[in-house]
């Protein structure tokens, strides 16, 4: 929520700046949330089709199911997830990816794109959550969300483990975990 006061403000001061104060905010608007989005994730980094393969078929995707991709970058994913018949949803924090994504998923029934902080969001409704985080993000995921998560939510993390979990299923560098009652 304070990328988007942050980004409302600036927008509304551009009209109120000189010439090159405008170039230098229009600039930080752009980079920020990015910047913002690195503390807590890799940098964009396309997924291949074999793993995209790989994690929607780990993610056993049913017609009905909601799909969440946090960190979602070009929104390969929330598309794939949408064409199975998911409401699919990825958040995305750096804005040129969100506009990226954002533009990618008009062509796409129940795909969603939102800008902003996902880990101030409510998931507990998520049926499969994907997740492409480095480690400190990987433990604020099990410590902050995972805890909040439906029993049977599968996790489909790309690269990044969960230290304290066993993946219910591995291949290469994707793993897949299944929320249960006794963790």
């Amino acid at each position: 929520m304070p990328e988007i006061l942050l980004l409302a403000l600036a927008i509304f001061l551009i009209p109120f700046l000189p010439g090159q104060f405008l170039w230098a905010m229009l600039i930080l608007l752009i980079v920020l949330p990015g910047i913002f989005a690195l503390r807590h994730g890799p940098p964009f980094v396309p997924t291949s089709r074999k793993r995209v393969e790989t994690m929607i078929a780990f993610a056993e995707i049913q017609v009905g199911n909601r799909v969440y991709d946090l960190g979602c970058g070009d929104g390969r994913l929330v598309i794939a997830a949408a064409k199975r018949g998911a409401t699919a949803i990825g958040y995305e924090l750096s804005v040129p990816m969100f506009l990226f994504a954002k533009a990618r998923s008009l062509f796409c029934c129940n795909a969603e794109i939102r800008f902003g902080n996902f880990w101030t969001k409510d998931f507990s409704d998520a049926d499969v959550i994907f997740c492409y985080f480095v480690t400190d993000a990987m433990k604020n995921f099990e410590e902050n969300i995972w805890p909040t998560l439906k029993p049977g939510c599968r996790v489909v993390s790309n690269t990044f483990r969960i230290r304290t979990i066993p993946p219910a299923k591995q291949e290469g560098k994707v793993a897949m975990y299944i929320k249960n009652s006794l963790h």
